[in-house]
């Protein structure tokens, strides 16, 4: 049962499925079904979604379809923006969700001074977002951009998804879970931390996690924000633990 336990691993605002990829490798090697599904409005193609109707509910009942077909109860973990649409997922299909990891987050909001950087950069205009905004986000989340020209195109690609999904996906980010949703999270829960990531006031993390005491913590050394990525050993190992005790 261990080893079949299938993973949900969803990315986080304007990320493409790949900064999951070193974690979903090493999760397959081990003999889980990983699917990496993209978010609402993030796949290939037009959308005709607009901006106010991109809400974490409307993402959750996007990613409960995917669980669907999936034919058995997951392990949903989400990245960022992704961990609170996996927390909304737990909390309006539970018969779906067998645990929750919480990625590079924890389900409370992001600090002002990341809201109001993110929210000048990219919820100023309805035009595309700058190349200079983008390049900002890029060299905070991955430092130095990566040299295979494929994969670095792949990390600026989901800044090019339609502007209502990129401004309504932010805009959610910034907003967070409902409350009381955590508290509707009756199965496992694993919170996965770049121990230098500062994009959530550390203060409202203890808080939260003081709240929880049933949560394990992973806490990871040398990583920031886009743990999974930096740290994708140490990030499959805790995920793999939170099947492995269900």
């Amino acid at each position: 049962m261990t080893a079949a336990a299938p993973f949900v691993l969803l990315h986080g605002w304007a990320c493409p499925t790949a900064t999951w990829r070193p974690v979903a490798e090493r999760l397959t090697a081990a003999g889980h079904h990983v699917v990496v599904p993209e978010l609402l409005g993030y796949g290939p193609g037009p959308s005709r979604l607009q901006e106010r109707a991109w809400t974490l509910e409307a993402a959750a009942h996007d990613v409960a379809r995917v669980l669907e077909r999936a034919g058995s109860p997951a392990v949903v973990a989400g990245h960022s923006l992704g961990g609170s649409v996996a927390a909304t997922v737990a909390a309006l299909r539970p018969e779906l969700v067998t645990a929750v990891a919480f990625v590079g987050m924890v389900p409370v909001p992001p600090g002002a001074a990341t809201a109001e950087r993110l929210s000048r950069m990219f919820l100023g205009s309805e035009g595309p977002p700058s190349r200079e905004a983008i390049e900002a986000c890029l060299a905070a989340w991955y430092g130095t951009v990566p040299e295979d020209p494929g994969l670095a195109a792949e990390l600026k690609t989901a800044f090019g998804v339609p502007g209502p999904v990129l401004r309504g996906s932010l805009r959610a980010a910034l907003g967070g879970v409902q409350p009381g949703v955590t508290e509707t999270l009756t199965g496992p829960v694993a919170v996965v931390l770049g121990a230098n990531d500062r994009t959530r006031p550390p203060e409202d993390v203890e808080r939260l996690l003081a709240a929880h005491p049933d949560w394990s913590l992973t806490t990871v050394p040398d990583a920031g924000h886009m743990v999974q990525w930096e740290a994708p050993d140490a990030c499959a190992s805790a995920l793999a633990s939170l099947a492995e005790g269900l």
